[in-house]
């Protein structure tokens, strides 16, 4: 399993007005309505009330990992910037497959907020939120909705 801090993956939990009461008292597994009986699950909070089964665990650790690994690539790379490189695609065709095979909702955009369609250009975007670090998703370079815009006046 891809090694990611703890605290990394607490960052991914949804948030805590979502879960229900069996989730926020780690009866159930945070990513899904899966009950957790005591001594079984995987404790994410510093006082072990959220939980993840093992599937949720390995599939939500694989997703951050590979988001990781793309970015961490992205932000030493000199090429990256202008359109990705061979690598920066590789991580970020692993990532996005990951993704999906974890059922996650289609990405959009956080600088135009706009869907992304598959096969489009993007860049991992990774910045410190009020509750910690947000995983998001830029275009590699223009945004469309900013080329298709009239210029301000």
């Amino acid at each position: 399993m891809p090694d990611v801090p703890q605290g990394l993956l607490l960052a991914v939990v949804p948030a805590l007005s979502t879960l229900c009461a069996e989730q926020r008292s780690g009866v159930a597994c945070v990513w899904c309505p899966r009950a957790l009986p005591p001594g079984e699950g995987i404790g994410l909070s510093p006082d072990g009330r959220l939980r993840a089964c093992r599937p949720c665990h390995t599939v939500q650790t694989r997703v951050l990992a590979t988001y990781l690994d793309w970015y961490d690539h992205g932000i030493t790379c000199l090429r990256c910037p202008l359109g990705p490189c061979e690598r920066g695609q590789e991580l970020g065709a692993q990532h996005l497959a990951v993704r999906e095979r974890a059922g996650k909702p289609e990405l959009s955009c956080v600088g135009c907020r706009t869907p992304i369609a598959p096969g489009e250009a993007i860049r991992p975007h990774l910045w410190q939120g009020l509750n910690g670090p947000v995983h998001g998703y830029l275009h590699a370079r223009r945004c469309p909705a900013s080329v298709s815009s009239p210029a301000p006046l």
